[in-house]
């Protein structure tokens, strides 16, 4: 999937949200976007200390990489969330950053797939 078609599918599950629980005002949806990102990237590290045995015996008995790819495509979901409630450009501010951090790395701009 490209990140256009990601982006586009999450523009759905935020209009869904937006129907389904409206906050009353964009200052509010944003502050609830953005506690969403950090209740996800918790629970992301809980999975990651997890894997790195660094949890109780019971929840290292239960982990799944599974769980640890959910996790992830949570806190991933939850900042394109926040992005499109910002009305941020999304695609053309990752490619932006990309070209910066390969130009700081030294590293050509071509990339291969």
């Amino acid at each position: 999937m490209q990140l256009e078609e990601l982006i586009a599918q999450y523009q759905d599950i935020h209009q869904f949200l937006n129907q389904n629980w409206p906050l009353a005002s964009r200052m509010k949806r944003t502050f609830a976007r953005t506690m969403k990102v950090v209740e996800e990237l918790g629970e992301l590290a809980n999975e990651i200390l997890t894997s790195m045995n660094l949890q109780r015996q019971a929840k290292i008995a239960q982990f799944s990489h599974e769980n640890l790819e959910d996790e992830y495509a949570d806190v991933f979901g939850a900042l394109i969330l926040l992005g499109i409630e910002l009305d941020l450009d999304i695609e053309k501010i990752i490619q932006r950053k990309i070209k910066f951090t390969k130009k700081r790395f030294g590293l050509s701009e071509k990339t291969a797939h």
